[in-house]
Order: C-alpha cells, then sequence, then structure tokens
C-alpha cells in the first residue's frame, strides 16, 4: 500500500524521468555508435555493417586514428590524402576562440548601451536589430562573400572571423540578462565618479560572467562546427589553410569504402573532443546564465 501511495505522489516525476531517460538514449546513441565505429577495423564494418559493437575483440583497431595521423606530411603524388590534422585543429581554434573572444566584447558592449545607456530610439533601433534575425542567411551570403572580397580575406582565416561580429543574437541574449542587474548598482557607481567603461568592466561583467560563458559556448561551438561558410571561404584554398570541421566534411565526402568510413569516424570523434571539454569545464555557469536569463532578480 505504502509503495502505491509512493508511486502515486510521484506519478509525474517517474513519467517524466522515462521520456527524459528515451530521449537521451535516442540523443546518444549515434555520437555512441560513432565513438565505437571509430575503433572498428574496416573490415569488420565490411562483413558486418548493421552491428553496433564490432564482432569480436581482433576487430578492436586503432587503424582510423593512426591513419589520420601518418598522412601529415604533403606528398605531390598523393596530395588528395593528405590530412595536415594539426593545421586544421589549430586554425580551428584560431577562429572559434579569435572571433569568440572579440564577438564577446563587441556584443557585451551593445548590451550595456542598449540597457544602461538613455539614448533616443534605443528600443527602435534594438527592435530593427531584432527583425534582422529573421532574414535568412542565404540571403547575405553573397554580399557577404563580396565583402570578404573587397577587404582581402577570401581564401584566409580572417575570412571565417569576421562575419561572426555581426551576429544579434549574442546581443539579444546578453542584453536580457543585464536587465537583471539592479541599475541602483550603476547609479551609485556613476555618481562615485566612474566612467561607463569603468562600470562596464568593474560592475556589470562581473555580474554578468554567466551569459556570457553561455554566449562564448553558443559562439564556439557555432565557429568550431561552421562548414557552409568555411567552404565558401577557404574552400579552394590550400589545404593547410582548412578548419577541422571543413577537413572532416572532405573526408566524409571521400568516405566511399568501408576503410574511408573508419578514417572519417575518428577524425569526427576528434572533432568532439574540444568541445565536450569546454562544457565540463564551464557547465555549472552555462546553467545559471540560462536559468537567470531574462528574470527580474
Amino acid at each position: 500500500m505504502l509503495k502505491r501511495t509512493w508511486i502515486g505522489r510521484n506519478k509525474s516525476k517517474i513519467i517524466a524521468f522515462v521520456i527524459l531517460l528515451l530521449v537521451s538514449v535516442i540523443a546518444l546513441l549515434p555520437i555512441l555508435w560513432g565513438v565505437v565505429g571509430s575503433f572498428r577495423h574496416y573490415s569488420d564494418f565490411n562483413l558486418y555493417p548493421e552491428k553496433f559493437f564490432p564482432s569480436n575483440w581482433s576487430a578492436f583497431t586503432l587503424d582510423g586514428y593512426k591513419e589520420l595521423f601518418s598522412k601529415t606530411e604533403y606528398i605531390p603524388s598523393n596530395a588528395n590524402e593528405w590530412f595536415p590534422i594539426w593545421n586544421w585543429i589549430l586554425n580551428s581554434f584560431v577562429v572559434s576562440i579569435g572571433g569568440t573572444l572579440i564577438y564577446l566584447v563587441i556584443a557585451s558592449f551593445a548590451a550595456y548601451a542598449f540597457v544602461f545607456l538613455d539614448f533616443k530610439y534605443s528600443n527602435r533601433l534594438f527592435h530593427i536589430l531584432l527583425l534582422s534575425m529573421t532574414i535568412p542567411g542565404i540571403v547575405t551570403m553573397t554580399p557577404q562573400l563580396i565583402n570578404m572580397n573587397l577587404l582581402g580575406a577570401y581564401k584566409s582565416l580572417l575570412g571565417l572571423i569576421i562575419p561572426s561580429f555581426g551576429g544579434i543574437y549574442g546581443v539579444f541574449l546578453i542584453r536580457q540578462f543585464f536587465l537583471g542587474i539592479p541599475k541602483d548598482l550603476v547609479e551609485n557607481a556613476k555618481m562615485d565618479g566612474a566612467s561607463n567603461f569603468q562600470i562596464y568592466r568593474k560592475v556589470v561583467l562581473p555580474l554578468g560572467k554567466s551569459v556570457m560563458y553561455v554566449q562564448g559556448l553558443f559562439g564556439f561551438m557555432s565557429a568550431w562546427n561552421d562548414v557552409q561558410w568555411a567552404q565558401l571561404i577557404i574552400g579552394n584554398a590550400p589545404r593547410s589553410t582548412w578548419t577541422l570541421a571543413y577537413g572532416l566534411k572532405v573526408i566524409s565526402d571521400n568516405s566511399e569504402s568501408y576503410q574511408a568510413i573508419t578514417l572519417a569516424l575518428a577524425s569526427a570523434v576528434i572533432a568532439m573532443i574540444p568541445i565536450f571539454i569546454v562544457y565540463l569545464i564551464a557547465q555549472s555557469k552555462i546553467i545559471e546564465g540560462v536559468a537567470f536569463t531574462g528574470v527580474k532578480r
């Protein structure tokens, strides 16, 4: 009787747990399959493509990773099998970290201005910026390509970094968090003679660390995983200037044989590791930032 009463009281929690568990399993299965598949011998893929795990222990191998890291030297006679993986990883970090840090500065400056600076038509201007988010990216892609060419950033990593400076979503997210900061703190700092930059750096920014972590993760993930824009900018550039995401796409496109599938899965696992590490480090701050964004405290 007691057991039935406990189940009755917690019925909604049990149902929610089961649903979340099913969703988690569905979301994680492809990732687990990819990780396990990266350690399978290509011949095992050929014989048992439907199996989740290798057919036997001898089918576990590091051949995919060994091949990926053994073809880092350029050989003219075999240029299509040249994978400068260390260059790709370094380029991805430069684009992701550089673009994210610069954008965080720009977006937080803009958010501070919209919240704490009293200027005419600020709300209308912000609404216009929000409306620009409804424009599909494909519409502005050609003008952006022209701009990159005029700036001399075509076929270079700079062409991957510059477009990230104008994102509106980060301004919106940070602004919503800044709205929860008591304006009395800012007014008191102004009365003490602090400039806007000092208030931003010593008052607002420390209180907004959580949302900066959130937007930083979003920006890092977006730049790290970007393929479409990278293909347009550096698709015709030398392989040493590619990013890891675009290099992974090229490897995946050429994975017609089971041996190439193992190579593609190995490169995909390597591409997942930095995102996983960043999330583990900033997990608590990210959850806090998402929870309090837009909430008046």
